[in-house]
């Protein structure tokens, strides 16, 4: 489920240019670092990736949100707020002065309709990589330009516009959910990862590997021809071989939270250390209070879990209490930065 494995068209570092210009007067009234990022990264100021253990508050943030609302302040104008709704995608600036939000993704700008809601999220953009599309899944059935009915069991993809702020096109489905067995209700895709090549461990014998989280009850078959059960607290490993409209590949039990004391269902966003392979590592946002281990808090706050310890810690970063948001956060990506 990566875009390297898809033939997708990059955001060129000769485009840099021309976005940068736009960003540059964009950010014209914040204090920010200057970068030497890819297009659409290059004036927000980054100097690449770092794979920090846990989210800390000097990180970039892509996230939804469960309601509309808005927060503030607009990177754009200062003394404006940024108004979104459950469609859309926010991108927290910490490094400007004062922190600020940049509308990252908007729905209708990008052809979906007014009342869609992101269920899970993964920003394929960074500063050293020249891809610049995002992944989407739903919480319901939702027509998408260029592809249809996609059931919330699915994955689309989508393409930035260069030289806009926030529109996306070329829009794909990329992730078929019920040819791998994702079909029912309790099995919507609330947690999305995608790794990048070099990422999975050799030893899975992945092409691609995402990792997903349902909304509850799952069966999906496993390596062998047979079958992987479990709930919303899990976290599924993917390993594909074809994706589109006919996705192949196998699951396999990535994180059972059941067993690790997680409460029930209570995984709704997923994000991993752009950099670490898939050992057992992940960040993640809860459906409501987490006190498991080391980790005691709530919604919108940022949890990790490692499998060198066993245990659950956090929260590592609170987007109410640092980021000034009012709305529940329900879907995220983390880029690290130095």
């Amino acid at each position: 489920m990566n875009t390297h494995r898809f033939n997708r068209t990059a955001v060129g570092a000769g485009l840099a240019l021309t976005f940068a210009l736009v960003l540059t007067l964009l950010f014209a009234n914040a204090s920010l670092a200057s970068g030497n990022g890819q297009a659409r990264w290059a004036a927000i100021g980054h100097d690449g990736i770092t794979p920090n253990d846990v989210a800390r508050a000097d990180d970039n943030y892509v996230v939804s949100f469960s309601k509309p609302g808005s927060v503030g302040p607009n990177c754009e104008d200062f003394n404006t707020d940024v108004h979104y709704g459950t469609g859309d995608a926010l991108f927290y600036v910490p490094q400007s002065v004062p922190p600020c939000w940049v509308s990252w993704f908007n729905a209708t700008n990008s052809g979906l309709r007014a009342n869609v809601d992101i269920n899970a999220l993964h920003d394929e953009c960074g500063p050293t990589d020249n891809f610049c599309d995002i992944y989407l899944s739903f919480k319901s059935r939702t027509r998408v330009p260029g592809v249809g009915m996609v059931e919330p069991q699915d994955v689309v993809i989508a393409e930035w516009v260069v030289g806009t702020l926030d529109t996306y096109t070329n829009w794909q489905l990329v992730f078929d959910g019920s040819d791998v067995g994702l079909t029912g209700n309790s099995e919507k895709i609330d947690g999305l990862y995608v790794f990048d090549p070099g990422e999975e461990p050799a030893e899975l014998g992945c092409a691609t590997l995402g990792l997903v989280s349902t909304a509850g009850n799952y069966r999906v078959p496993d390596q062998w021809g047979g079958v992987i059960w479990g709930g919303g607290e899990d976290v599924l490993g993917f390993c594909g071989s074809s994706f589109g409209p006919d996705t192949a590949g196998y699951w396999f039990l990535y994180h059972d939270g059941s067993a690790e004391g997680m409460p029930r269902n209570a995984l709704i966003g997923l994000t991993h250390e752009d950099g670490r392979k898939a050992y057992s590592r992940f960040e993640f946002l809860t459906k409501g209070p987490f006190h498991v281990d080391t980790a005691n808090g709530g919604s919108s706050e940022v949890f990790n879990f490692f499998g060198q310890t066993g245990m659950y810690g956090g929260p590592t970063f609170n987007f109410a209490t640092q980021a000034g948001t009012t709305g529940k956060v329900d879907s995220f990506t983390v880029h690290h930065t130095e």
